[in-house]
């Protein structure tokens, strides 16, 4: 398998010059794309959000990968998706994520179907020599595609430090299916899911990135520039390393190394194009964010918190601070996951099923993941905020990156 990796940057906008560029260097798609595959191009849609935003790979991005795809004759081509757990249930889900990132309207532009792997048809794949997990449900599209081209979005996150190209697979777990890699060990079961469904290429969406705590637009980070290679390994070593995060921290990258007699380094990867140290950014991690932003909110979580709770938590901290309840939230105390007898403080909120059996200590929101309504209501009774105000706040805040995306799609 190559280790070659290559970096182009985004020359005046033109984002599919930069995409055909990059696989162009990093010896193309032609060895393993054929006229009778059948290919899935991944992008990450893990919450409806706008292209642009960091939080989603940009449509542009995915309508170039797929363009080049469509041009080699293969049997079929699907962009597919299933947005994180959490977000797949009415006026959240897997569709509203296609929609207002654009990704429908390249679909249908290019007459390429478009998937929702969160309800497609999937099959309980029993894995060989397992880490965490001794089988996990795939869907069937996933398992019937010759190629699987991962397309995430240059991002830190709040668990396994970065969520790159490895990650990006756990879109192919149906639904709810994804909660048990949080349960079991995240780094891990990213490793075995890989050993199932790895992805036969990466490119990464760099043009913009995403740090800490994943708010737009305060941990939006433009980066302008595009990742690919044959080796997803290689790939996230290689985005790892562009964001500035230490790669002897990103487990899941020395877990699969390991696994096939390599090391997460650079010294056995050959990088084309762009210089990496041209363009290397210090991406801050989730708790690094968390921490700066909001110094009086006392998180306490046990290790079977995952990051379900974690997102809709600091979505939903984030709309209360917006919404005028900054100071409200001093000396707030959040209970997830199972934590070892906490010390709270006269402001408790009790979040998600792990924490059930605290609930008595505070305001409790039930759901694995609780909705995100359900999130808010719980810390405005603790804090003694207008639940409604906060609501406001959040609709506007959406309706706006939906704009921002609509506007962008149409430059």
């Amino acid at each position: 398998m190559s280790q070659r990796v290559a970096v182009s940057k985004v020359q005046r906008g033109d984002i599919e010059a930069a995409v055909r560029q990059v696989i162009s260097l990093a010896g193309g798609l032609k060895e393993i794309i054929k006229h009778d595959s059948r290919v899935l191009v991944k992008p990450n849609m893990l919450r409806p959000a706008s292209s642009g935003s960091g939080l989603v790979t940009d449509a542009r991005v995915t309508e170039a990968v797929t363009r080049i795809v469509l041009e080699l004759g293969p049997r079929s081509v699907v962009i597919g998706d299933g947005a994180g757990a959490g977000y797949d249930f009415p006026g959240a889900n897997t569709e509203e994520a296609f929609k207002a990132s654009g990704t429908l309207e390249v679909a249908n532009r290019l007459g390429v179907e478009l998937r929702n792997l969160n309800r497609d048809r999937f099959e309980e794949i029993t894995i060989r020599q397992p880490h965490v997990m001794e089988k996990v449900r795939i869907a069937k599209t996933a398992l019937e595609s010759d190629v699987i081209i991962s397309v995430p979005v240059l991002k830190s996150h709040i668990r396994t430090h970065v969520t790159l190209s490895l990650k990006n697979m756990k879109g192919v777990m149906p639904g709810t299916e994804k909660r048990k890699t949080h349960r079991l060990g995240l780094d891990l079961a990213i490793v075995d899911l890989n050993s199932v469904v790895r992805p036969s290429y990466a490119v990464i969406d760099a043009t913009v990135g995403m740090e800490g705590l994943w708010q737009y637009p305060q941990d939006r980070k433009e980066v302008g520039l595009i990742i690919a290679g044959r080796d997803a390994l290689a790939v996230d070593i290689v985005g790892t390393s562009l964001m500035g995060i230490d790669l002897n921290k990103v487990m899941h990258l020395h877990y699969l190394a390991q696994k096939e007699g390599k090391t997460a380094d650079l010294e056995h990867i050959e990088i084309v194009g762009e210089p990496l140290e041209r363009h290397r950014h210090h991406f801050k991690t989730g708790f690094q964010a968390f921490e700066e932003r909001f110094p009086g909110v006392h998180i306490l979580q046990g290790e079977s918190a995952c990051s379900g709770c974690t997102n809709e938590l600091v979505s939903a901290i984030t709309y209360m601070k917006e919404a005028g309840y900054g100071k409200g939230l001093e000396d707030l105390s959040i209970i997830i996951g199972n934590p070892t007898e906490p010390t709270v403080s006269a402001k408790t909120a009790v979040l998600g099923k792990c924490a059930k059996d605290f609930q008595d200590l505070g305001h409790y929101a039930a759901g694995c993941p609780p909705k995100e309504e359900a999130m808010i209501r719980a810390l405005c009774q603790a804090c003694a905020a207008d639940y409604d105000q906060v609501i406001a706040t959040r609709d506007d805040a959406r309706h706006k990156l939906w704009q921002s995306s609509d506007a962008l799609l149409e430059r």
